[in-house]
């Protein structure tokens, strides 16, 4: 009786032993794993000299119709030792390994939630040109207070939408 008494707590033992030793998942800290990947492949990022840095938040993350994960992030930055403070306002856009894919400048339409693959705008999207790819693809595109990845990032799309809290207030129902 006593080598299976034995037997039975050496299971019971390896059991717990195991559970204890195994290696535990570590949550990604998706704001820190971007900001990191846009130092390092996005063009013209903030160098803090010229460019320094003032703003880096995670809106949320868009979901195209085939499943691709896109994280959107706002991102403010201010020219160094001017006179008066002024800067850029991107919506940055990143895939689902954190590599940058593109941005879009902006004035006062700052992103403000995501939903399935919309991103709700503060009214139209009021671009400032910055001469990027994403600029350049939507210059001649009426504005929106919404941007839709649904077709992939490629082509994303903006159009205006009655969305309460994002075109028009009150208004909007």
């Amino acid at each position: 009786m006593k080598p299976k008494l034995i037997l039975c707590l050496l299971l019971a033992l390896s059991g717990v032993l195991t559970g204890c030793i195994a290696t535990s998942t570590k949550p990604v800290d998706v704001r820190t794993a971007l900001l990191e990947s846009a130092k390092k492949s996005e063009p013209d990022f903030p160098d803090g000299r010229n460019l320094v840095l003032t703003h880096f938040a995670e809106i949320g993350q868009l979901v195209t119709a085939r499943g691709d994960v896109i994280y959107v992030i706002e991102q403010f930055s201010v020219t160094a030792d001017a006179m008066s403070p002024h800067g850029q306002s991107f919506i940055v856009f990143f895939d689902k390994k954190f590599q940058f894919l593109g941005k879009i400048g902006f004035g006062k339409s700052y992103p403000l939630w995501c939903e399935g693959s919309k991103l709700y705008l503060w009214g139209d999207l009021d671009r400032k040109f910055f001469n990027t790819d994403l600029d350049r693809r939507l210059e001649n595109v009426p504005p929106g207070n919404v941007i839709d990845v649904a077709n992939g990032f490629e082509n994303l799309t903006n159009y205006h939408a009655k969305v309460y809290g994002s075109s028009g207030g009150l208004e909007d129902k």
